[in-house]
């Protein structure tokens, strides 16, 4: 007897449940959602996640980045596009990383980008057009980044990235900016 007035019990709180469920506000629905989906808000006091805004210098468009974390790859992918095609690829995660970590070291709140992925195509007509680009590119693979940090001297960013030993940094000093890939170690200068 009393076995079941439990069971009768259980199945009324399950039914008030899901009644509370579907008249649960549209607001309070998504609120859960974000909530399962991020986690919980910081709690008060705590000190709030250290914003790069990165900014694409040839499509104009901008991303903040944690720099406590890493962005979605579909995410970098697309705002580190050919902007020539306007064809993403998939880039090395890595890169995003480098830049927020120059601008993290240098206290800089804004990194921009001059150059990310480069189509195939778009590579052949720099290198028709005489421009200083490889036949074999690493940016043409997706992993090679082109960007300078504000009031940061190109010199001082060259030698921090040379100092990270991931890959290739070139230095280009009259174009103010330096490239860093994920290629054999070695270091260059051009214009």
């Amino acid at each position: 007897m009393i076995r079941a007035a439990l069971v009768l019990l259980a199945l009324l709180c399950g039914a008030a449940r899901a009644d509370h469920d579907q008249h649960q506000s549209k607001k309070d629905r998504l609120r859960a959602q974000k909530t399962a989906k991020h986690g919980p808000p910081p709690r008060p006091g705590t000190k709030p996640a250290k914003l790069i805004n990165l900014y694409n210098s040839w499509t104009h468009e901008w991303l903040a980045v944690d720099a406590g974390s890493s962005p979605r790859a579909e995410t970098v992918n697309r705002f580190l596009r050919d902007h020539f095609t306007n064809e993403p690829t998939e880039m090395e995660p890595k890169l995003i990383a480098m830049v927020v970590s120059a601008a993290a070291k240098f206290g800089s709140e804004t990194a921009f980008i001059v150059s990310a992925f480069r189509h195939p195509k778009y590579n052949l007509m720099l290198r028709k057009k005489g421009r200083q680009v490889a036949r074999d590119s690493q940016h043409t693979h997706g992993n090679a980044i082109d960007f300078y940090l504000p009031r940061v001297a190109t010199m001082t960013l060259h030698a921090w990235a040379k100092q990270q030993a991931v890959g290739g940094v070139g230095l280009y000093l009259e174009s103010g900016f330096i490239h860093m890939d994920t290629g054999a170690i070695r270091y260059w200068s051009g214009e």
